[in-house]
């Protein structure tokens, strides 16, 4: 009887191995987590325990944190994003890698605090940048991770929280440090992970939200549940939202689902920590456009690399689309202004190729630089990047 029973634990175990491993290797768990860092008085090691044994259930494959501390007259060891990281090491078995990097001293001085990234996938590059300071000093970090669905340029922050007109500030250096990253490395997305102290219909939000163009960025959550208030602040009685997942929307990813989570008390009425945690999981859009095959119409949009590139002084653009309908080809500068439209007209399925010569909407010669064109037919977009030589 103990064999048998045995046998099938076993067999149990095998089924939810390999079926976690089919369901991982299609997705990517996405979360942001403020963690309170060591607040005096908030039982912040009871915390900490409570934290990673809910991040074990919850198995995310690269969380973005906030509020990171360590003890300033300590060695490091005690570092929180270190500690979480060696824990999900032991316990699943790999490797998790954290980067973190030191925004200011907090809780009257006695711990550093960080921002950071752990992550289960290999890392091939990292960094940050300052930001413009509130009351304390804050950054962006950002890791290139090589995950499941594609290499993925991952950011995250933790924004001042005094200061809608400093947030604001903040919020276009990151724009601008992202747009940067992403030239120097190609990959099949870009995601922002972070505390904005901001809602979402705040300023600092909004321009990231509502920047006029479809090649910016999407809140996860808002998108994935359309009316859901989905408040993370403050745990003993959430009563807004500043707490976010964003993604650039290029047409490379998409949102399966997102979720708050870390919003039950560990016990009694006392939480992990002063935040929420929110969770989104995405996948990879799939293209299934066989380029081969001339008289096949493409089951999606599809959006190639103008060619030649870098180009001067002419360039082309090769498109597909699968349903007849309102096309827009538009070309916009880093800043997401539209600089020139090339196609604008309903169009049958099919496959078209377009010149640019490199000028604007009045005929004007542009100047050498890195630009955005987008293809946006019915709901669905694509955009890529193309470089102009003079």
């Amino acid at each position: 009887m103990k064999f048998k029973t045995l046998i099938i634990h076993l067999f149990v175990l095998l089924i939810f191995f390999f079926s976690y491993t089919a369901f991982a290797g299609d997705t990517l768990k996405v979360m942001t987590y403020n963690l309170e860092g060591m607040k005096p008085g908030s039982n912040p090691e009871t915390r900490l325990e409570n934290i990673i044994i809910k991040l074990k259930e919850i198995n995310p494959d690269i969380i973005g944190l906030q509020e990171i501390n360590e003890a300033v007259n300590g060695n490091g060891e005690d570092n929180q994003a270190k500690r979480i990281a060696d824990s999900l090491s032991a316990f699943f078995g790999i490797t998790y890698h954290y980067y973190i990097s030191m925004t200011h001293l907090s809780w009257n001085n006695q711990f550093r605090e960080f921002v950071g990234i752990i992550t289960k996938y290999p890392v091939e590059n990292q960094g940050f940048f300052p930001l413009v300071p509130g009351v304390f000093p804050r950054k962006v970090v950002w890791n290139l991770i090589d995950t499941p669905i594609g290499k993925i340029n991952f950011f995250n922050t933790h924004l001042s929280y005094n200061s809608e007109s400093v947030r604001v500030q903040q919020v276009q250096q990151i724009i601008s440090f992202v747009i940067g990253k992403e030239i120097n490395n190609p990959a099949a997305g870009s995601i922002l992970t972070g505390d904005f102290n901001a809602t979402p219909i705040a300023p600092s939000v909004q321009q990231l939200t509502t920047t006029g163009t479809d090649t910016f960025y999407v809140d996860t959550f808002a998108e994935a549940n359309p009316g859901n208030l989905g408040y993370t602040f403050p745990s003993n009685s959430p009563n807004e939202r500043i707490d976010f997942i964003f993604y650039k929307n290029t047409g490379s990813l998409s949102i399966a689902d997102s979720k708050v989570v870390m919003k039950q008390p560990y016990s009694g009425n006392n939480f992990c920590s002063d935040h929420f945690g929110v969770l989104t999981r995405f996948t990879l859009n799939p293209v299934g456009i066989d380029d081969t095959d001339e008289g096949y119409l493409p089951q999606e949009i599809q959006l190639y690399q103008n060619y030649p590139n870098p180009f001067n002084p002419t360039t082309n653009i090769k498109f597909q689309i699968s349903e007849p309908g309102f096309t827009e080809l538009k070309i916009f500068d880093l800043l997401g202004k539209e600089v020139r439209t090339i196609v604008n007209e309903n169009m049958p399925p099919g496959s078209y190729n377009v010149n640019w010569d490199g000028k604007d909407n009045t005929n004007r010669q542009l100047s050498s630089g890195v630009y955005l064109y987008r293809l946006k037919s019915g709901n669905l977009v694509q955009t890529k990047k193309l470089i102009l030589l003079r």
